[in-house]
């Protein structure tokens, strides 16, 4: 006779007795949040690169914008990265992390957008500049999907964001007497 138990345990970090602390988890680059980081550093660093290479247009700011927006969203998106990967948002300040990195995710997809549709009239002038707004408006949907994604997050509150869920299966065997 063979008895299958099946027992789901859900913890929290709220219930949980012990303190988060500094660690190296590459865990967070195959959630959802680290995937979304990793293609807006991608396009963040197309994006450098298409700006940098184009030609310069006489009395224009086109790539001088663009390639601030670029700059500055790689440099805020590396220091994201670094934090949620060494799990310095969870020790230092976890009740506020998500609304602070949707803040910035919302303001980078902002400037985003504007780069994107200035550079873009300057795509008859030159194909670079037409790569670049496209490059440009794809980090902006990505930075637009990780602001929602952390919106998402903060309207679950506190139990949505850090919960674990663990299946342990045991199985009992017992030995039924001969006769």
């Amino acid at each position: 006779m063979t008895i299958i138990l099946r027992l789901k345990v859900i913890s929290t970090m709220d219930n949980d007795t012990r303190s988060p602390r500094l660690t190296c988890s590459l865990k967070y680059l195959r959630t959802i949040p680290g995937i979304l980081k990793i293609v807006q550093f991608v396009c963040d660093v197309i994006c450098i690169i298409l700006g940098g290479v184009a030609p310069s247009l006489t009395f224009t700011g086109h790539k001088g914008f663009f390639l601030f927006v670029a700059v500055l969203a790689i440099v805020i998106t590396t220091f994201l990265i670094l934090l949620a990967v060494i799990n310095l948002q969870a020790v230092c300040i976890p009740e506020r992390w998500p609304l602070i990195e949707m803040f910035c995710c919302c303001i980078i997809a902002l400037l985003y957008c504007i780069a994107s549709i200035v550079v873009a009239t300057a795509a008859k002038t030159n194909g670079v500049y037409g790569a670049a707004a496209f490059f440009g408006f794809a980090a902006f949907i990505a930075y637009l999907a990780d602001g929602l994604n952390r919106l998402r997050l903060i309207r679950a509150g506190p139990r949505g964001r850090h919960t674990e869920t663990t299946t342990t299966t045991t199985t009992i065997t017992r030995q039924e007497p001969t006769y």
